[in-house]
């Protein structure tokens, strides 16, 4: 058995992370935040125009179903992974203070043009630095009729 609390931290499971999302199929969704400044037409104002939102590409990603839907109107959940690298490099480009102020401005997430809702979010660390993201995701009716 070997003391782990001596060693730095150091970069190895982001780029692992990155690296394994790439190999298993790694692609680019799209975080969807509202912009800095507000629509300040009078329709806009009146919330007759839909939002506008940033789409902010987040990649390494993966994307899959988690179960399927057992009983009649109940939607499926899905599941989005997502590297740090890529949250980290949003937080910084937004000027935000940590990856929650990002995931609490996200209106939801666009994954090959559909959106999606984030129901919860999780996070997978190594040696107190986070190298993973997982986004339990919804299908989202009410953002597809903004977008479209």
């Amino acid at each position: 058995m070997s003391d782990l609390s001596v060693r730095n931290p150091n970069f190895s499971p982001l780029l692992m992370a990155d690296s394994l999302l790439r190999a298993a199929g790694g692609m680019s969704v799209s975080l969807l935040v509202a912009p800095a400044t507000g629509d300040s037409t009078d329709p806009g104002q009146l919330g007759v125009d839909p939002p506008n939102f940033q789409q902010l590409a987040l990649s390494p990603a993966i994307f899959r179903q988690v179960r399927a839907a057992m009983s009649e109107g109940q939607l499926p959940k899905y599941e989005l992974l997502v590297s740090a690298s890529a949250i980290q490099q949003q937080v910084g480009a937004l000027q935000l203070t940590s990856a929650d102020a990002l995931f609490d401005s996200s209106a939801g997430v666009l994954v090959n043009g559909a959106p999606y809702l984030i129901e919860s979010r999780s996070v997978s660390e190594a040696l107190g630095e986070v190298y993973l993201y997982r986004l339990l995701l919804r299908e989202s009716h009410a953002l597809k009729q903004a977008a479209d």
